[in-house]
């Protein structure tokens, strides 16, 4: 054991005193009793330990369980240093001055221990978990020792003092010696395992291992942004450590820095103004400290697009646009370039669910909340394993799911509430009912009812109500943006032909708002 490893030991245990009773033997054989007290009340050899007492002699030699130490230094008149000599065996410590021997209290002598361990990983990006595993043995024997105080320290750095890890429980060996722990380190830098010294065992300290810790560096999603437009790049660092971030760009196959800037309490955001369509790769990164490795971000993959996209519009960012709102599940129809009634009646859905103006055109405000939508949500998500319909009269959309997932969101008009004359000839009010229904037959083609013509009806009721496409027959129908049926579920004639088959015999309807 390191006469340095061996001054911790002792250091550590400064508050541990034994105190014994003492025979005092003078030279008519009479007997007293004095106290002096042993502090520490055990280590090894080499070590030096104080003895506390009244009237100690100039000339007192101490021996420990018989064996005289060598080195004995009078501090006052109440306290010898004395060295724990080589050869000692646990045992009382006497003092002996002249022809007086002081007996004094028993001195445990430890047994030296060595410990292994081991760490896995030497590189690991914040919020990641390292686990460091230690053993603890006699150093003579290789018998483990159980029971053992394991506290997991830290330092910044060679010449950094040795801390316990913030946050970090000590743990007692098990019956083979072992302690570990699987953590999330908060600091880089360098962890050992330090097991406490008892009365029976030495202090020791494990071989210390170096972690580069990286910051994990996170960026807010943003898939559209539109050209010319403000847009922000925004994200945070973790742990927050001050300092600058560089915002990087793809250019010619290579990462060019753009901006950088100093993140608050671990948030940063850059602007950034696209001039060109096209698509875009931004990045953010941390250099590293004394502490830390390099922070690198994902990289953040971007369509720039036009600022506004209507009927009629057609090229690469209506393309953008088809495959966002198929991505998230809107009825979009076949894939185009063309801004078509499918797209229309996308967009206007996409407006119903996000809370939007429902104009169907893709201004500023759909972009950005392209960039960060709401999502339509199932009522009933476990009502059929199969394909089922849902339609929500305050969205005024219709959710077709398959396996209790939404599979396709339809733009939909519901009854509109007003009164009307019914076939029969009496007022009735144009409400769509709600309830569990189910398909319960189909027609093809157009059906001329007493209200007017029907496209593709499938009647979720014997009394006439239906999901259905109505109008001249125009690839848009007559689905305004607003509840407006006699009390059917309309949806565009486009939409009726993709899903009639869809729409089998016994298909469950949920209508509910």
């Amino acid at each position: 054991m390191s006469s340095s490893l061996r001054a911790v030991a002792v250091a550590s245990c400064t508050a541990l005193v034994v105190t014994g009773a003492i025979s005092v033997a003078g030279s008519a054989g009479a007997a007293a009793t004095a106290a002096f007290k042993v502090k520490p009340s055990f280590g090894v050899a080499g070590e030096t330990v104080t003895l506390s007492g009244t009237h100690f002699d100039n000339g007192a030699s101490v021996t420990f369980n018989g064996t005289p130490a060598t080195s004995v230094t009078k501090e006052n008149g109440h306290t010898l240093s004395v060295v724990v000599p080589d050869g000692v065996t646990t045992g009382e410590v006497d003092v002996h001055e002249g022809l007086t021997t002081l007996t004094g209290p028993k001195f445990t002598v430890q047994q030296v221990t060595a410990t292994t361990s081991s760490a896995s990983k030497t590189a690991l990006v914040y919020g990641h978990k390292l686990l460091v595993k230690a053993h603890e043995r006699v150093a003579s024997s290789g018998d483990p020792v159980v029971g053992a105080v394991a506290a997991l320290q830290h330092r910044s750095g060679a010449g950094h003092t040795w801390k316990h890890a913030k946050g970090i429980k000590a743990k007692k060996t098990g019956s083979a010696g072992r302690a570990q722990w699987h953590f999330k380190p908060k600091l880089g830098g360098q962890y050992r395992v330090y097991f406490r010294q008892s009365h029976k065992y030495t202090g020791a300290a494990s071989t210390s291992h170096a972690l580069n810790l990286r910051p994990r560096i996170h960026l807010r999603s943003l898939h559209t942004v539109e050209q010319f437009a403000s847009t922000q790049i925004k994200g945070s660092v973790h742990p927050h450590l001050g300092g600058t971030v560089y915002l990087q760009k793809v250019v010619n196959g290579q990462w060019h820095r753009v901006r950088h800037t100093t993140p608050t309490d671990g948030h940063f955001e850059f602007t950034i103004s696209p001039n060109a369509l096209g698509h875009l790769k931004y990045r953010v990164v941390r250099r590293h400290d004394k502490r830390h490795g390099l922070g690198v971000s994902h990289p953040l993959k971007l369509q720039v697009v036009r600022r506004s996209l209507r009927l009629g519009d057609s090229g690469k960012d209506v393309l953008a646009l088809y495959k966002r709102l198929h991505h998230l599940h809107y009825d979009v129809g076949p894939k185009t370039r063309s801004y078509g009634y499918d797209l229309l009646h996308a967009v206007t859905a996409f407006e119903k669910v996000n809370g939007l103006s429902k104009d169907g055109s893709a201004g500023p405000k759909v972009w950005n909340k392209l960039n960060h939508p709401k999502h339509a949500h199932l009522r009933y998500p476990s009502a059929s394993s199969g394909l089922a319909v849902e339609v929500n009269k305050n969205k005024q959309v219709l959710l077709i799911s398959k396996g209790g997932k939404i599979w396709r969101i339809l733009d939909t008009s519901t009854g509109g509430g007003y009164t009307y004359t019914g076939s029969d000839g009496t007022s009735q009010q144009a409400i769509t009912p709600n309830g569990h229904f189910s398909i319960q037959y189909k027609l093809t083609g157009w059906h001329k009812s007493k209200l007017g013509e029907l496209y593709y009806p499938s009647y979720f009721t014997n009394t006439g109500y239906a999901i259905h496409g109505e109008g001249n027959g125009n690839s848009s129908g007559e689905v305004p943006p607003y509840p407006n049926s006699h009390g059917c579920v309309r949806i565009t004639n486009n939409a009726v032909l993709r899903y009639f088959d869809d729409l089998a015999v016994g298909t469950s309807v949920w209508i509910y708002g």
